[in-house]
């Protein structure tokens, strides 16, 4: 090990520096709230272009279990994910026409 401080280590220490600020209230640090897709959204967009998951998953690649995941909120879409569901409830032939060339 060296001494010498790096450029990396002189802003991971100014990072955490400011979050530790942060944490104790003394600045504030701009944020970003990214709307989770609901669970009750995701099965209406499913149910539009799919009647089940398994043709969802036919038609679109998306795993049966990923989308009764999403469906029943065991877990959220990506930011990946929220797009291309925004994508299927709007245009689902694309996205198919897309999901077959690959």
């Amino acid at each position: 090990m060296t001494d010498e401080r790096t450029e990396l280590g002189l802003s991971l220490e100014e990072g955490l520096k400011e979050a530790l600020a942060w944490k104790r209230g003394e600045i504030a640090l701009e944020t970003v709230n990214l709307d989770p897709m609901p669970a009750e959204r995701i099965r209406s967009i499913r149910k539009k272009v799919a009647k089940s998951a398994r043709e969802f998953e036919r038609r679109f690649g998306i795993p049966a279990a990923t989308i009764n995941n999403w469906e029943q909120g065991r877990r959220s879409p990506d930011p990946a994910g929220r797009l291309l569901l925004k994508v299927l409830d709007q245009d689902p032939e694309a996205v198919e026409r897309a999901a077959k060339a690959v």
